[in-house]
């Protein structure tokens, strides 16, 4: 199966993209929009969770495992407050727009308690949001969510990406909050039960594999910025590798070592069940990578050293 089956296209998205920045001329920023303010500069950032929230609320209700629900608040945050520290950055401030059919407060508290405690690990602040009762234009039962985050650089000054530069990558949880729909897919075709125990994804419900929430990098960002001399950052979203690496090389390749990546094995369930060629599996899901950092060959061994579960991805070239 392909993201196209699932009725998703990267190539539209890119292409819109592509569109808005020429309309926008050179403003659009990489993983985040850096803006001057005065003689401030602040980093701004907007994502949602997509349809994660769909497999969330069907494990919900079949199963009442409240987590299910927290934990997209968190898939919120990490969203923005990841793409922030991509461009070396500190999420400051927090707001959220949460739409749906008909209120269900039971399932909205869930949310913005997720939502609440992941803006206190990065250290942001909840400042405001929006609900909105939509009934007519969302299906019933459903919701969507939207996430705002402003921040303020680390850096004082870029640092330069140069040939030779060591990538770092730090692993995911999972598929964080990207590639759902294909999932979704395979789990419907493939006849698959997300209550149930399958010992080749691992030894708890595939619904509570596929639902781990993504992985907040903040602290960890900020010591690879500050104490290891990290250039740059990619998080790596919807498009994988291939289409997230290179917003952070400034003009440069890279050569990859695709055999380090620490897919889980539950991932690699998924895809092996969806029959998904493995370049498209690059290009959809993360493949157990959840961050890259562009590091100086002089700081890698002190990198490795300090960081459980950090390993070297590849090179700039």
């Amino acid at each position: 199966m392909r993201y196209e089956d699932a009725g998703v296209s990267i190539d539209r998205a890119n292409a819109l993209v592509d569109w808005l920045k020429g309309t926008l001329k050179g403003t659009v920023g990489s993983f985040s929009a850096r803006v001057k303010v005065g003689r401030e500069t602040l980093l701004l950032s907007t994502d949602g969770i997509g349809t994660k929230i769909l497999l969330a609320l069907e494990y919900y209700r079949r199963t009442g495992k409240e987590e299910a629900i927290v934990n997209l608040g968190q898939d919120l945050v990490a969203m923005v407050s990841n793409d922030i520290l991509a461009d070396a950055g500190r999420t400051l401030y927090f707001l959220d727009y949460y739409a749906t059919a008909r209120l269900d407060t039971d399932v909205a508290r869930l949310l913005l308690r997720g939502v609440v405690s992941a803006c206190r690990k990065v250290g942001a602040k909840l400042v405001g949001g929006e609900t909105a009762e939509l009934p007519g234009m969302l299906t019933e039962g459903t919701f969507d969510v939207a996430g705002f985050g402003i921040g303020v650089p680390l850096l004082r000054r870029k640092r330069p990406v140069k040939k030779g530069d060591v990538l770092i990558g730090f692993p995911s949880s999972g598929f964080h909050s990207n590639g759902y729909s294909l999932v979704r897919k395979i789990v419907k075709e493939k006849g698959l039960d997300i209550t149930e125990v399958y010992r080749e994804a691992g030894r708890k419900p595939l619904g509570e594999l596929l639902l781990r929430p993504t992985r907040l990098y903040y602290r960890i960002g900020r010591e690879m910025f500050l104490r290891y001399g990290a250039k740059r950052g990619a998080h790596i979203t919807g498009g994988g590798i291939p289409e997230n690496l290179p917003r952070a090389l400034e003009g440069y390749t890279a050569e990859i070592n695709w055999d380090a990546l620490p897919t889980p094995r539950f991932m690699r369930f998924i895809v092996d069940t969806g029959e998904v060629p493995e370049e498209e599996a690059r290009r959809v899901f993360n493949m157990g990578v959840g961050f890259v950092f562009v590091v100086p060959e002089r700081r890698v061994k002190g990198v490795l050293r300090r960081f459980r579960g950090a390993f070297i991805l590849g090179e700039v070239v």
